[in-house]
C-alpha cells in the first residue's frame, strides 16, 4: 500500500539521517584524534627537552634548532595542506601524513646522531602539518551550519587534552625515557591514520582550481591589509611566545634555575595549555556577546604581559613561591587564550569570505616560521650551552637557592634570552589598539 510504502522509506531516510550524523562525528573524531597527538608530541618535546639534550650531547642551541627546524616545516606544509586538501582525496592526504609523521616519531626515538634527529623533526613536522587543517576541513564539511561552535571546541579539546597529559601524567613522563614516550606516540599516530582511512572520505569537497594570477592577487590584497597585519603581530607574538616559553624552555628554566623537579616543573607547564582553553572560551564568548574587539583584544594581551612580567622579574616568598608561579602560569595561559580573536579581526577585515581562509593560512604560517626560524634560536643563543651546578660541599635551601652566586648568574642568563618574549607580548598588546572597536 501507498501508505506502508511511504512509512518504509521515512523510517529509511530517519536510519540513513542517524547513520550520516554518526560518520560525521566519526570523522571529527578521528582528526580531531591526530590533532591531539601533535598537540601531545608538542608538549613532550618540552617535558623531556633536558634528557634529549643530555642524552645526545646537544647544546642549547641545537636545541632550539630541532624545536624551530619542526615549527618551520610544520609552517609550509599546514599552508601547502591547506591548497591540496580541496584538490586530492582527503582520506589519502590525512592518513599518509599521519603514517609518514609516525615514521619521523620512531626515527627521533632510536637515533643519536644530530643530523637524523633534524630529519625526524622534519619528517613529523611534514606530517603533523595537515592536523589543524585537516580537523577545520572536516568540521566545514559535515558542521557547516555549527562551524564556530565545533571549531572552537576542537582548539579547546586539545589544549585540555595537553593540559591533562601534563598534569596528570606528569609522574608517567618522569619515570620513563623520551625514547619510550615517543615510541608511543608513534603507535597512536598509526592508530589515527586507521580511523582515519575507515572514516573520512575519498573525495575533496571542493575541486574548483584558481589561477596562479588570481591566487597571487589575493595574496598581495591580504598582505596589504592594514588589519591583517595588527591581526597576524597580534596572535603571531602570542603564539609565538607560547610556542618558545611553554614548548621548549619554561620546564628547563624551572629545572635549572629553581632546581625544581622534574614533575613539578611539567605540572606547572601544564597550566599554560589549560589557561589558553579557558581563556579562548571567555574571549570569544565575550567578543560574540559584547562585539568589542580591540578591548576584549587589549585585555587578554595586557594580562599575558603582565604574567610573563612577573614570571621573570618578580621573586616570590619561598613558602609559597611554586603555588603563585602555578596560577601565575594559569593567569598567562588565560590570557593567551585571547589569540584567536585575531581570527575575528580577519572576518571583519574581509568582506570576500573567499579570502579569509588564506588570511588565516598566511597568520598561522608567518606566526610558525617566526617562532621556528627566528625567536626559537634567538632564545637559544642568548641563554648559550652553560651548564649551573652548585659548588660541591654547598648547602641550598629553598630559602638561600637564589642568593647562590651560580644560580645568579644562570637566572641573569636566561631572564636575558627570555626578556625578548615581553618585547613579543608589548607588541601584541600594541598591535591590538588597531583591532576594531565595535563590530557590526
Amino acid at each position: 500500500m501507498p501508505d506502508g510504502l511511504a512509512y518504509s522509506q521515512i523510517i529509511k531516510n530517519i536510519k540513513k539521517e542517524k547513520y550520516m550524523k554518526s560518520l560525521s562525528y566519526c570523522r571529527w573524531i578521528s582528526t580531531e584524534f591526530l590533532f591531539m597527538i601533535s598537540i601531545m608530541s608538542s608538549v613532550l618535546f618540552g617535558a623531556y627537552a633536558l634528557p634529549i639534550q643530555f642524552t645526545n650531547n646537544l647544546g642549547n642551541t641545537q636545541l632550539a634548532i630541532l624545536s624551530g627546524t619542526f615549527f618551520a616545516v610544520f609552517a609550509f606544509s599546514q599552508l601547502y595542506s591547506g591548497y591540496l586538501i580541496n584538490k586530492i582525496s582527503t582520506k589519502f592526504l590525512l592518513g599518509v601524513s599521519a603514517a609518514l609523521a609516525a615514521g619521523g616519531v620512531f626515527i627521533f626515538a632510536n637515533t643519536h646522531v644530530f643530523g637524523l634527529l633534524i630529519v625526524a623533526r622534519v619528517i613529523i613536522g611534514l606530517g603533523l602539518g595537515c592536523t589543524f587543517v585537516g580537523v577545520l576541513y572536516i568540521v566545514e564539511l559535515e558542521f557547516s551550519r555549527q562551524f564556530a561552535f565545533f571549531a572552537s571546541l576542537s582548539q579547546s579539546v586539545g589544549n585540555v587534552a595537553a593540559g591533562v597529559i601534563a598534569i596528570f601524567g606528569s609522574s608517567l613522563i618522569s619515570g620513563y625515557s623520551y625514547q619510550a614516550a615517543y615510541n608511543l606516540i608513534g603507535i597512536l599516530l598509526l592508530i589515527a591514520a586507521g580511523f582515519i582511512f575507515v572514516f573520512l572520505p575519498n573525495k575533496p569537497q571542493n575541486s574548483n582550481e584558481q589561477s596562479d594570477s588570481s591566487l597571487f592577487k589575493n595574496l598581495k590584497t591580504i598582505l596589504l591589509n592594514k588589519r591583517f597585519i595588527a591581526a597576524t603581530i597580534y596572535f603571531g607574538g602570542i603564539f609565538a611566545t607560547v610556542l618558545a616559553y611553554a614548548d621548549l624552555f619554561n620546564i628547563k628554566y624551572r629545572e635549572v634555575i629553581f632546581q625544581m623537579s622534574a614533575q613539578k616543573a611539567i605540572i606547572l607547564n601544564g597550566m599554560i595549555p589549560l589557561g589558553i582553553a579557558i581563556g579562548g572560551v571567555i574571549a570569544g564568548s565575550l567578543s560574540s556577546k559584547y562585539k568589542r574587539n580591540r578591548l576584549i583584544a587589549a585585555g587578554f594581551s595586557l594580562i599575558s604581559l603582565l604574567a610573563m612580567i612577573i614570571t621573570l622579574y618578580v621573586r616570590f616568598p619561598t613558602e609559597d613561591a611554586y603555588t603563585i608561579s602555578t596560577a601565575i602560569q594559569l593567569l598567562f595561559g588565560i590570557g593567551c587564550g585571547g589569540g584567536m580573536l585575531a581570527f575575528q579581526e580577519v572576518q571583519v577585515a574581509f568582506k570576500d569570505v573567499s579570502l579569509r581562509p588564506m588570511a588565516n593560512s598566511c597568520i598561522l604560517t608567518i606566526s610558525y616560521l617566526f617562532a621556528g626560524l627566528i625567536l626559537q634560536p634567538g632564545i637559544g643563543m642568548i641563554i648559550g650551552n652553560n651548564l649551573y651546578k652548585l659548588p660541591r660541599n654547598t648547602v641550598a635551601t629553598a630559602h638561600n637557592l637564589l642568593d647562590q652566586p651560580i644560580i645568579q648568574q644562570a637566572w641573569h642568563h636566561y631572564n636575558l634570552g627570555l626578556s625578548i618574549l615581553v618585547v613579543i607580548l608589548a607588541a601584541s598588546f600594541i598591535s591590538s589598539l588597531f583591532f576594531t572597536a565595535k563590530i557590526d
